[in-house]
């Protein structure tokens, strides 16, 4: 189990100096706009892999007319504590984010850091999940799968990474066919590997819902898949590779590629009926709540992981069922969540004990 004890900001966001401990259940940061609430959920999201929960860029985390921040924590990993130093450092004219667990740079104390931690995560924008861009929604899957896998993102940078090489290739007057012919290979294996994954994201999820619903009466029942044009199940490594250099004109002339799992879709149908883009921001809501319960009860129950909940304005459009939910997670699970609102009674029905924080004014 993780748990975060402490955490202090020197320089980050809109704090100067901010310094504040946690409970080990359930923390509620209240407070008004901009007061800084998702500023410290970003801080503690910073401590796995990758630019935390806004994907800002290193520069931008900086307080304005300051050099550089530093983000201090105290973690609890298996009832051993370790001090967690993030701070930021320019090389080459570009920033990166640098941690130091213990004193130590090494990689081998970074591994044990990114296995050991994981975050699920709910923010605003995921109330319109199912009408927001289908690059959103593989983004939103995308994010389960890596709070399982933390070697997920970079088998997707890469993938990202040949798809780019391959269109400068096509690009040039004389073009190398046979680094071309490599990329495309790089490119389908890949691609395949993403497929399967997010297929086996999918499948444990409609499993695991069909599990809660023993114990919930939810508002709907779902059934999430993945829409794309190309794959199937019967699309191996050579059909793929076929597909890929036939679509090579088509793609240099219209820029990008046109079959792959960069192009695919996630959908939920409710109730067997219809999509879940037509529901209400509120029932939206409900759906991604669903999701992020199912995920949780996989990750407990089959993987042996107990991630920590960043849950950034919660608190609106909380109606019985989305409240159900929530408190299902809270009561369920022996896990660490933060949570987000404007205005502390937001949390009212939470009959658990709670630790409120006060942000406004910090």
């Amino acid at each position: 189990m993780v748990k975060i004890k402490n955490i202090q900001f020197n320089n980050f966001r809109n704090f100067k100096n901010f310094k504040t401990s946690f409970d080990n259940k359930l923390n509620i940061l209240f407070g008004d706009n901009g007061c800084g609430k998702t500023n410290i959920l970003e801080g503690i999201s910073l401590v796995a892999k990758g630019r935390g929960i806004r994907n800002s860029n290193i520069s931008n985390l900086i307080k304005k007319k300051e050099n550089n921040f530093l983000i201090k924590n105290s973690l609890e990993i298996q009832s051993n504590n370790y001090n967690i130093e993030i701070y930021s450092e320019k090389k080459n004219e570009k920033f990166k984010k640098i941690i130091k667990i213990n004193d130590d740079l090494s990689k081998d104390s970074l591994d044990f850091l990114n296995q050991a931690i994981s975050y699920l995560i709910f923010l605003p924008e995921m109330e319109r999940l199912f009408q927001s861009s289908p690059s959103y929604r593989r983004n939103f899957l995308d994010r389960l799968i890596f709070s399982s896998r933390n070697d997920y993102n970079r088998l997707v940078n890469k993938y990202k990474k040949f798809l780019l090489e391959r269109m400068k290739i096509m690009q040039v007057n004389n073009v190398d066919y046979v680094w071309l012919n490599n990329i495309e290979k790089e490119i389908c294996s890949l691609g395949l590997e993403i497929y399967s994954l997010r297929n086996s994201q999918l499948n444990s999820l409609n499993n695991e819902l069909n599990i809660l619903k023993k114990y919930h009466k939810f508002q709907f029942n779902i059934e999430l898949e993945i829409k794309d044009d190309f794959y199937n199940n019967n699309i191996d490594f050579e059909s793929y590779l076929s597909n890929l250099k036939n679509l090579r004109s088509y793609d240099k002339q219209y820029g990008g590629t046109k079959i792959g799992p960069h192009r695919s879709d996630l959908f939920a149908t409710i109730n067997g009926e219809y999509e879940a883009s037509i529901l209400s921001t509120g029932q939206q809501k409900t759906v991604v709540l669903m999701i992020l319960l199912a995920q949780c009860n996989y990750l407990v129950n089959n993987k042996n992981i107990t991630p920590i909940f960043l849950f950034d304005e919660i608190g609106s459009h909380l109606d019985k069922y989305n409240r159900q939910i929530l408190l299902d997670m809270i009561n369920r699970f022996e896990i660490q969540f933060f949570l987000t609102g404007t205005d502390k009674n937001l949390f009212s029905f939470v009959s658990t004990n709670a630790q409120f924080y006060n942000i406004t004014g910090l």
